[in-house]
């Protein structure tokens, strides 16, 4: 198969078999073994959801979020789904670091809710309980967060309410550091929590950010229309744990008036919902991914489907980490940030690298 081929590629470039290419590896800890004392730094923090009883859960328990990585024998409750990783958080089992705040687990059997938060209202030892029309049991402390904003960056995260069904939710994705990112229909801002998640532990990640490293690959410049989606024909395919930047120049044309936009946007200037990305410029380049999901450095994680900002000025672009542990990568694909692609003329000229 054409992917078992591009592995075959990637495992001769590592060796150094093949030439003209530096062999770097670079370890990924996008899945976290089993909590223990000296365990990892960090533990990924993931949301789901069940139908059946409209509650949000999210977690960094390995039993449940073992699931989203699609590790074998992980069995947590069917009746959830993954609805995504929303950021990293330190390991509870580990010492609290110095300057966080735990991100604390309530449970209410009589909700069916679960609770997360950092609200020192709620503060408390595992095992205690408290009522709010119900009765809540502190079931786990999921993790620490920094209270200030870290100097390797990190996501901003809000909790929200559903009064219809009594429902709690924290996921982070439902609002990025712009703010345009909607709620699922019913529920409603709570609160801004405090402290900041944290992105992932990555070598790649790190050495796509200044100063950069070389990259493992950089590919020719190609042409992305301005009037529909282009996937990036990657020549050694995208794979768990890859680390991208992207650059692009170029006007696209916005409408059959003439109207051109740069593919970088204006930083001033956010798109409405109903755009592919609100909240981020209108007419800037965007991507996404069709399987797995991506980190977008300083904005947070997107899964697969969700449009998220590619060029930020005509001379920075955000790293993008990729993950996509246990299934095989899905395509990178780029777009412009327009509600009518079809009117659009022009084409931006982009170059990628890629670090592995």
């Amino acid at each position: 198969m054409f992917t078992t081929a591009l592995a075959r590629i990637r495992s001769l470039l590592a060796a150094g078999i093949v030439t003209g290419v530096i062999a770097t590896a670079g370890a990924v800890i996008l899945v976290a073994p089993p909590a223990t004392a000296g365990g990892p730094t960090l533990v990924p923090l993931v949301t789901f959801f069940s139908p059946a009883r409209g509650d949000y859960f999210t977690t960094s328990q390995s039993a449940w979020t073992c699931k989203y990585f699609r590790l074998t024998g992980c069995t947590p409750d069917p009746l959830y789904h993954s609805v995504g990783i929303q950021g990293h958080v330190f390991n509870p089992d580990n010492p609290r670091p110095a300057g966080t705040t735990p991100l604390y687990h309530w449970w209410s059997p009589d909700r069916a809710d679960n609770f997360l938060t950092t609200d020192p209202n709620w503060a408390g030892n595992v095992g205690d309980r408290k009522t709010s029309g119900h009765e809540y049991t502190l079931f786990r402390i999921e993790g620490y967060v920094p209270i200030a904003l870290p100097a390797g960056g990190g996501m901003a995260f809000y909790s929200y309410w559903n009064p219809a069904t009594e429902d709690n939710a924290a996921p982070a994705t439902w609002n990025r550091v712009t703010g345009y990112s909607s709620p699922a229909a019913g529920w409603g801002l709570y609160r801004r929590e405090t402290g900041y998640l944290l992105p992932p532990e990555s070598s790649t990640l790190r050495r796509c950010q200044p100063p950069m490293t070389t990259p493992n690959h950089t590919s020719d410049p190609w042409s992305a229309a301005g009037n529909h989606v282009t996937p990036w024909l990657a020549a050694h395919g995208l794979e768990n744990g890859d680390a991208l930047r992207v650059d692009a120049t170029g006007e696209i044309r916005t409408d059959f008036w003439g109207n051109v936009k740069p593919v970088h946007g204006y930083s001033w200037q956010h798109a409405v919902p109903g755009y592919p990305a609100p909240g981020e410029p209108p007419y800037s380049l965007i991507g996404s991914v069709t399987a797995g999901a991506t980190f977008v450095s300083g904005r947070g994680w997107y899964e697969a489907g969700s449009w998220f900002p590619i060029v930020g000025t005509p001379s920075t672009s955000p790293c993008l980490l990729y993950e996509a542990a246990g299934q095989v990568g899905g395509r990178f694909q780029v777009t412009i940030n327009d509600n009518n692609l079809s009117d659009n003329g022009g084409a931006a000229t982009v170059t990628v690298r890629q670090w592995w």
